[in-house]
């Protein structure tokens, strides 16, 4: 059997896994309502900053305060993201412990997951920096051979790297070892099993990363930016009475159009997530499998000979070839036998 075709045997073994041990859903499941909960708490942070008041104040900020404020919210804004990263890493730690101990055991406990955090979140959250340091300090060679190959090493690179780091959080967690034994032992599976794992991870792809939209194509216009301050509107027009209404009834329903969006968009993160959740779980659990077996195909056994001796100066029996799990019936021969023998003692 090819080894690309093992790849459904253990989609099949891991469908089968997964049915059996629901549990594994629970961690993630915690990890979508910490995101919903984000979305909507900046939601409502924005909703309540924008005021007319506000709205003032941003317009009349000169060059150092929109630094300022851009830069403090520019850090508000990466403790959040750093912060639902290292949720994120601790859940996967913890579900990466429940994923062995279903394909080592059969089942797993919620004791697992604690387990999981415990022994592998520094591990894996470290192994995070150090893949992300490479990728900064190979950025600029990574930019340099996209180049030279017009844009042809701008996909492939990535591809390759994304295979051979396929299994090092997997190996980390089944044999308990340290981050580099880890990545190395990912590198060496990934090229005893290229064509399969390649496989494997172009199947996870196409189903659990988000349909990209249409969104690009807006790099080509041109912007009149005003070449003096002369057309910005001064203080003085902006304290006019009619336009100080005018903003308000702006802002007034662009708060409502928020108000709206915010659950919305809620609701569309929860049905996202939770159709992500479904194949991650499962494409993850599957690496495990693959991991556990390490694609060997198992070759037919070769066919057995077995013959029937002659008995006691009874004629020679011919060689009969057997299938594997066959087994000859010897009752006729041995009766034989038994006849022969009596037959020469009557005589």
């Amino acid at each position: 059997m090819s080894k690309v075709l093992l790849v459904f045997d253990y989609f099949k073994e891991t469908f089968n896994l997964n049915k059996q041990n629901k549990t594994l859903y629970g961690p993630q499941i915690a990890l979508i309502a910490v995101k919903v909960l984000m979305i909507v708490f900046i939601g409502i942070g924005i909703y309540k900053w924008i005021g007319i008041e506000n709205i003032n104040e941003l317009t009349s900020m000169q060059g150092r305060e929109i630094f300022e404020f851009v830069l403090s919210q520019g850090l508000k804004i990466l403790l959040i993201v750093l912060l639902y990263a290292g949720i994120s890493v601790l859940v996967e730690a913890g579900l990466l412990n429940m994923y062995k101990k279903v394909v080592t055991q059969g089942y797993t406990e919620g004791a697992d997951f604690r387990e999981g955090i415990s022994k592998y979140f520094l591990r894996l959250l470290a192994g995070e920096l150090l893949i992300l340091l490479c990728y900064i300090i190979a950025s600029p060679f990574y930019l340099i051979i996209g180049i030279i190959t017009l844009t042809v090493g701008l996909t492939v690179i990535p591809i390759l790297a994304s295979i051979f780091l396929t299994m090092w959080k997997v190996s980390l967690v089944m044999n308990d070892k340290g981050l580099f034994a880890s990545i190395g032992d990912s590198f060496r599976f990934a090229k005893n099993n290229f064509i399969p794992l390649a496989f494997l991870q172009v199947i996870h792809f196409a189903f659990s990363q988000p349909a990209s939209g249409g969104g690009g194509g807006g790099g080509g216009g041109n912007v009149n930016l005003p070449s003096n301050t002369q057309n910005l509107p001064s203080d003085s027009f902006l304290d006019n009475p009619g336009v100080q209404q005018g903003m308000e009834e702006v802002i007034k329903i662009f708060k409502i159009a928020l108000a709206v969006m915010i659950p919305i968009v809620a609701v569309a993160a929860i049905g996202a997530s939770i159709i992500a959740m479904i194949f991650e779980v499962f494409f993850s659990l599957s690496l495990f499998v693959a991991y556990k077996n390490g694609f060997n195909v198992e070759e037919p056994a070769p066919e057995t000979v077995e013959a029937i001796e002659a008995v006691d100066g009874s004629e020679e029996a011919d060689y009969t070839v057997l299938e594997e799990g066959q087994t000859e019936n010897l009752d006729a021969a041995e009766d034989d036998a038994e006849n022969s023998d009596n037959e020469g003692v009557e005589q």
